[in-house]
């Protein structure tokens, strides 16, 4: 019956090569995904969880973005079976007849294209389409495919359908939560949290474990006998299920559901699916560690969470694919390794990340969806080839002067032609195309190289005041160790130099003999002249040239000018060289291998660089090359120093900063840290001092602390500096000064909701503690020049919360600090969380 009903659905099975085409396409976005999470696996949850929903989402959207995007066609594989559609059955009528010489139509003649002779042959000759009776079709296997992945689509949908039911069902016959002292916590963790979206809380009565729903207006069920919870179980709830809501993870799980009904049938899906879920509950984990839970305490916690599932008072669960349930037997083991292990990185994923990560996904989902790798099916392409009516050959290009010099060369040149079609050697990159002799001309430069597994295929013109120099070669070609001549060139190939002044015109044309000799044809100002001395001697002057700016034979080159006179030698024939990409080819060389460089040659090479290379990117990738162990002299510091100041790419000066930290002496990060005062992107800044705060705050070290935090200063972004501080503050446990620099740093946050996140941070983290009463006063003295009074509660009442009273000059403090609030449901709050303690 199914089949029958698809069959006049014609849209249904022509959506299963869309759907095959995008679960092969998804596959890669898997596997890449499944690379990156590799990657990071000494990253945050956050970010493998990043990657996971990416290839997920990505998988989902292939198939309308192959319908809206235009066809990218590389037919590189050989036509699919599945891509062709197979026919629905019709009746047959019979074919139409051919008009004769008056016109009229005489049956049994089919008609056909009056195009060409061959056009009409092949529609002569062509066998007539096959009949089929009237009510005795039989359905093909497109039919019954589409039926089999239409019902597991339906049972998917309504898997997920039943779910939600069930959870709109534990919502209804649960009871709204209005106890003051859960409404103050919850209102007091969104603000530190940073949800603006109104939460419902809500029980339910024999749940299990809290679960979290809702995309628009989220809400959080707790278990009946959630009142009955300790002040720190409560806390960290909370603070999971937040996590969810700020994250979005509703909204995420919803399209994985979709994605997995759309591609049922596709195990991959599945499996990026679930490590979306392990990884996602990983990351809210981390929340709830870095707001200072300890890992033994809430690892013991969930532990009796989960025991406590299926036992006669809490025998309800909500459906793992439908809502967030905070903790699941089968996904707790790899919950308690992840949760008790310190070395794991816990930071969430930052805005920028998060911007960076729909970006890769656009730059990969993109071009893959309208990419059709496929060749036509022979029908399509037999229609297509009689649609055409004839291919006129293009006219001969006109012979140039140098192959009219030689037979032999013209005929090698017309054998090249033939067996590459990816470079013509009237290329438009040719000194024709500029003129000479003017000094007013700036310098342009092209090269271009292709490598083939027959050919290796170079163009280079590099066109300066009153010169210009061009060549091309194709095939494979070896140099004399000097480079002053082509010692060998494969069979077929040509090499061709050219230099045009306005004094002259000289050109060499280069082809291989039989005997594997070289054959040269010379020519001067357009003229046949003889390859003799004093064409060889220009050649071997040339040719250097075109392979130094080619950025060929660069490791033999770097090591025999370093033999020969040192790295003095490479860099003055460095600064010979007009590419920067040869350029930079040859700095990394030179660093990368052969003798580490002392100081004096890694301060001549950085003070070089930063002259020579004018890409961003390439500067920033040789000076973070650069050995550690050279650049411990005054001299060469100051010469990154100042190199780093013409990288003008933000996120490349941040990333080579991010490099050159780690283990640099503290002079050098001196230097770094006021480098980074420069930064133009908050982001990027904020990125360096997150990285590197242990190698300026682990020390003790006065002068790179104050280094770090003047910096700190400079972050333009209230969000951005409030995370560099939260990051900054673990390393206060050990040293009393950082509190009080976070608390004096944190006046510069301009949002009143931050610089609260960061001062109830200091006291959840425990890095406030009573026996230091300098830095929580340093704190109360900070509320009251914060503009909003909710946020001036929330700090002081968690001051009041985590037992920082115990002083009588702080509880004085703290005091006149509450009566300042200007609104009074905030002063009674306050002084009534100071009165339970």
């Amino acid at each position: 019956m199914l089949p029958q009903l698809l069959t006049t659905h014609s849209w249904i099975q022509g959506a299963l090569p869309i759907l095959t085409d995008a679960a092969l396409k998804g596959a890669i976005l898997v596997a890449i995904a499944a690379a990156a999470a590799y990657l990071l696996r000494n990253r945050s949850a956050a970010s493998r969880h990043a990657a996971w929903t990416a290839a997920v989402i990505g998988h989902l959207a292939i198939p309308a973005l192959v319908l809206l995007l235009p066809a990218w066609t590389m037919p590189v594989l050989p036509a699919a079976s599945w891509m062709r559609a197979e026919p629905v059955p019709t009746t047959s009528v019979a074919p139409l007849a051919a008009p004769d010489a008056n016109g009229a139509f005489d049956a049994g003649k089919p008609v056909t294209s009056g195009v060409t002779a061959d056009t009409r042959s092949s529609a002569s000759t062509a066998a007539p389409l096959p009949t089929v009776p009237i009510g005795n079709e039989r359905p093909g296997i497109i039919p019954i495919v589409a039926a089999i992945w239409l019902a597991g689509a339906l049972l998917v949908l309504l898997r997920l359908a039943f779910g939600t039911w069930r959870v709109g069902q534990l919502a209804r016959d649960g009871a709204r939560v209005e106890d003051g002292v859960w409404l103050s916590l919850t209102q007091r963790l969104a603000n530190s949290l940073g949800v603006t979206r109104p939460l419902i809380l809500l029980r339910g009565e024999r749940l299990a474990v809290p679960v979290t729903w809702g995309i628009v207006y989220p809400a959080v069920l707790l278990p009946q006998d959630a009142d009955n919870w300790s002040e720190e179980r409560r806390r960290f709830v909370l603070v999971h299920e937040m996590a969810h809501v700020k994250r979005f993870d509703a909204l995420t799980q919803l399209l994985a559901q979709i994605s997995v009904a759309v591609f049922w049938f596709d195990p991959l899906v599945w499996f990026a699916a679930h490590q979306m879920r392990v990884e996602r509950e990983h990351a809210c984990d981390d929340y709830v560690l870095r707001d200072g839970t300890a890992p033994s305490l809430y690892a013991g916690e969930l532990l009796e969470m989960v025991r406590s599932i299926g036992t006669p008072h809490h025998d309800r669960a909500a459906p793992a694919f439908a809502a967030l349930a905070m903790a699941r037997r089968s996904e707790f083991e790899g919950r308690m390794l992840a949760i008790l292990d310190p070395r794991l990185d816990r930071h969430t994923l930052t805005r920028r990340g998060t911007l960076m990560t729909a970006l890769i996904v656009a730059l990969l989902t993109l071009p893959l969806a309208a990419l059709r790798p496929y060749q036509q099916p022979a029908a399509e392409a037999a229609t297509v080839a009689q649609s055409k009516v004839s291919i006129t050959e293009p006219p001969a290009s006109p012979t140039s002067p140098l192959s009219a010099t030689s037979a032999a060369s013209a005929s090698t040149e017309a054998t090249v032609a033939q067996r590459s079609s990816k470079i013509s050697l009237q290329s438009a990159w040719s000194c024709e195309s500029y003129r000479t002799g003017s000094s007013s001309q700036g310098t342009s430069t092209h090269i271009s190289s292709h490598n083939d597994r027959d050919n290796q295929i170079l163009e280079f013109l590099v066109n300066s005041a009153g010169r210009c120099t061009e060549a091309a070669v194709i095939g494979k070609a070896l140099f004399s160790p000097d480079e002053t001549h082509i010692a060998q060139l494969s069979p077929g190939g040509f090499a061709r130099f050219r230099e045009r002044t306005a004094a002259f015109d000289r050109a060499v044309s280069v082809t291989p003999v039989g005997d594997g000799s070289l054959s040269y044809a010379a020519m001067i100002d357009g003229r046949t002249a003889p390859f003799d001395a004093a064409m060889q001697s220009w050649l071997s002057h040339l040719l250097p040239e075109v392979l130094r700016e080619a950025g060929i034979n660069v490791p033999a080159r770097v090591a025999r000018l370093r033999a020969q006179g040192g790295v003095p030698a490479v860099l003055q024939e460095i600064g010979r060289i007009h590419s920067s990409g040869a350029k930079a080819a040859h700095y990394e060389e030179l660093i990368k291998n052969g003798p580490t460089l002392s100081a004096a040659d890694a301060e001549k090479v950085a003070r070089q660089v930063a002259r020579d290379l004018t890409s961003s990117g390439d500067l920033s990738r040789v000076l973070q090359m650069l050995p550690r162990s050279a650049v411990q002299s005054p001299g060469a510091r100051q010469a990154v120093a100042d190199a780093l100041t013409q990288i003008k790419s933000s996120g490349d000066r941040a990333r080579t900063l991010e490099v050159l930290a780690p283990n640099a002496d503290p002079e050098m990060l001196l230097l770094l840290a006021q480098s980074a005062e420069d930064l133009p992107s908050s982001g990027d800044k904020a990125n360096f001092l997150i990285t590197t705060a242990a190698e300026y705050l682990t020390p003790a070290s006065e002068p790179l602390r104050n280094a770090y935090f003047r910096a700190v200063a400079t972050v333009q972004s209230s969000g951005d500096m409030a995370n560099v501080l939260i990051s900054a503050m673990p390393y206060g446990h050990a040293s009393s000064p950082i509190v009080l620099q976070v608390v004096e740093a944190s006046r510069g946050l301009v949002s009143s909701g931050d610089a609260a996140n960061v001062l109830i941070s200091l006291a959840s983290q425990r890095v406030l503690q009573p026996g230091n009463p300098r830095a929580t006063l340093a704190v109360i003295e900070r509320t009251l020049t914060m503009a909003s009074s909710g946020d001036r509660a929330n700090v002081l009442m968690a001051l009041s919360g985590n037992g920082l009273l115990a002083n009588r000059e702080v509880k004085d403090a703290f005091i006149k600090a509450a009566m300042a609030l200007p609104s009074e449901g905030d002063r009674a709050n306050v002084l009534a969380s100071a009165a339970r303690q």
